[in-house]
């Protein structure tokens, strides 16, 4: 007996979104049906080959085409899109629910019902015309400050607080955007000025994430208080993204705290970080050996703590000197959101948290 494959939209060919892409071509239960590029360079190219993989790769699939062309994409017959673009656009996003595909994304958008009333209705509104399904992930926020947290709950009688820490050593990261948007390198007084990115997207997408949490506890929320602190880089010294002059910002650390009764009942903290040993409180050299790490703890009774990091391996350190051409975390990113497409196409129309689904899981294909 065959199974029919899911027809799957794809959208994004960055870091995460081509790893996303590969993993389509390459899963026994996919089909990819589209392909959605950002800019013209990509247009009319195959889908192999804007996946990183030899002409020829993942038969008929593989040879697909993609277009720049929204309004060709939204009529392209398929059952499930998997958004990897940068941003989120919630017109588009309302279109390619209304015509019947259910979305699943890394793009922010996690829990709009939480302060984003008018959003979630307008997107509620599209599953309901398309019969269709949406849901957000990724590996934070998504997996890390939700699944996991949920995953662990289960082994737990009462929950007081749940804290979840993230550590990334941004110094590895070549990406432009580390000086340009997240602001390492600039002066402290543009923080207190107001001159410096206010990063809306990322905070709103932490925000809701922990809304979405407390939604999957059955936590009934008062606010959430947000802070962002920064600390000077003691010295001058280069990073993969650029230079970063002493005196200027070295480390930022983001806080968000999730109140239920007049208590935090959920704090998400991330310290990220171009140097160590930039002060008291901030990492210190030798205290991590990988260059991003979660560690969520639950108090409660009994209490749990997970530390969790990807790699390239546990078992031979080789692998990662070999340069290979992904990211584990970004290869972690883009598996959160292609392992969650059957179950959201299985799933009910309307607007899903993790809580809302089966744990996704990796399923082998058949030369593994």
């Amino acid at each position: 007996m065959t199974t029919q494959k899911l027809r799957v939209i794809h959208c994004g060919t960055g870091v995460a979104g081509r790893q996303a892409l590969r993993a389509i071509l390459d899963h026994p239960g996919l089909e990819l049906a589209g392909l959605l590029v950002h800019g013209r360079d990509g247009d009319g190219r195959s889908a192999a080959a804007l996946a990183g993989l030899p002409d020829g790769s993942g038969g008929a699939p593989g040879r697909v085409a993609a277009t720049a062309d929204f309004e060709r994409i939204v009529a392209t017959p398929a059952d499930v899109v998997c958004y990897m673009l940068l941003l989120p656009d919630a017109d588009r996003i309302e279109a390619l629910l209304a015509s019947g595909k259910s979305v699943v994304t890394t793009a922010g958008l996690m829990f709009p019902r939480w302060r984003d009333a008018a959003t979630a209705q307008r997107l509620d509104r599209a599953c309901r015309r398309g019969r269709s399904s949406f849901y957000v992930t990724g590996i934070n926020p998504g997996w890390v400050d939700e699944v996991l947290p949920l995953t662990m709950s289960g082994l737990c009688r009462r929950i007081e607080r749940i804290h979840i820490r993230e550590y990334a050593d941004c110094a590895q990261y070549p990406a432009p955007h580390i000086l340009s948007v997240m602001g390492f390198g600039r002066p402290e007084s543009e923080l207190r000025e107001g001159r410096l990115p206010d990063l809306a997207v990322m905070r709103d997408f932490f925000t809701q994430s922990l809304a979405a949490l407390a939604h999957g506890l059955g936590l009934e929320l008062d606010r959430i208080e947000e802070s962002r602190e920064v600390v000077a880089a003691p010295r001058d010294y280069d990073i993969k993204a650029g230079h970063i002059a002493k005196g200027t910002i070295g480390g930022q650390r983001w806080r968000w705290q999730a109140y239920a009764g007049g208590a935090p009942r959920i704090v998400q903290e991330t310290y990220w970080i171009t140097a160590f040993d930039l002060g008291e409180g901030w990492p210190r050299a030798g205290e991590y050996d990988n260059d991003t790490q979660w560690r969520v703890t639950l108090e409660g009774t009994p209490s749990l703590r997970c530390t969790f990091e990807p790699r390239y391996s546990f078992l031979d350190d080789t692998l990662a000197r070999l340069a290979p051409d992904y990211n584990p975390s970004g290869l972690a990113t883009a598996m959160a959101a292609v392992n969650s497409l059957i179950p959201v196409h299985r799933a009910r129309p309307g607007l899903l948290c993790s809580a809302d689904l089966p744990l996704p899981r990796c399923r082998q294909p058949a030369h593994a």
